[in-house]
């Protein structure tokens, strides 16, 4: 089938490594227009599904493997992982202008995997924890499915620039699409740099809705 560049909806560009959507005829749109279509295309009614990417060129006999001792490896973080994954959420919080507190955000995170309230991906190399990812399951009334918020992703200063990120947000994918989730969403600062990595692996900006937030008491813990 032949692979379209533009979303046959709002018109935006699609790169072929690009999250994109189509149905049984070629018909082809962008992830936020998937959504909003209802996962159904309204030129056909017929059911809109993930348009594979292109994989990777074949390995020519001889030469090195693609993997170095740079790329990481992710695995799904448990309690066990805690101590070893707090560092660099506590970092993550001071990014958002939030004050050290090593214990707290431990115990934090050891409370949402304890009680299976958060789904944790731990990057490592060399056997170090270098970054994570977290999840929270969620439900959406429009779609009548499970969604995921992709709320927190950080990597340590030393280990950027290397593909960490990017793996991290690939697995996240492939977890949500093995969950079998309408989609992912996350919300970020808007001056943070994260948001050119996001875009190169097929996060849309949403133009259309507003994100709001409402401040409630500070609870005692």
């Amino acid at each position: 089938m032949e692979f379209r560049h533009e979303c046959g909806r709002c018109g935006n560009a699609l790169a072929e490594d690009q999250a994109a959507y189509w149905c049984a005829r070629g018909c082809t749109y962008c992830a936020s227009c998937y959504r909003r279509l209802k996962f159904t295309c309204p030129n056909c009614s017929g059911e809109l599904v993930r348009r594979p990417r292109p994989g990777p060129l074949p390995t020519v006999p001889g030469s090195p493997p693609v993997a170095s001792r740079d790329t990481p490896s992710i695995r799904r973080a448990g309690p066990d992982d805690v101590q070893d994954i707090a560092p660099h959420f506590d970092a993550y919080r001071q990014f958002y202008e939030q004050p050290s507190n090593l214990g707290s955000a431990a115990r934090f995170l050891h409370d949402r995997l304890e009680r299976d309230e958060s789904v944790v991906f731990v990057a490592e190399q060399a056997g170090k924890a270098v970054g994570f990812v977290q999840l929270y399951p969620l439900f959406s009334s429009v779609s009548l499915g499970r969604i995921y918020l992709l709320n927190d992703l950080f990597v340590a200063p030393e280990a950027r620039g290397v593909g960490v990120g990017a793996a991290l947000l690939e697995t996240s994918r492939c977890f949500g699409e093995a969950e079998r989730a309408h989609y992912l969403e996350l919300s970020t600062a808007v001056d943070n740099p994260a948001q050119r990595l996001y875009e190169a692996c097929g996060w849309q900006r949403d133009r259309e809705f507003l994100y709001y937030e409402l401040s409630l008491p500070a609870r005692a813990t």
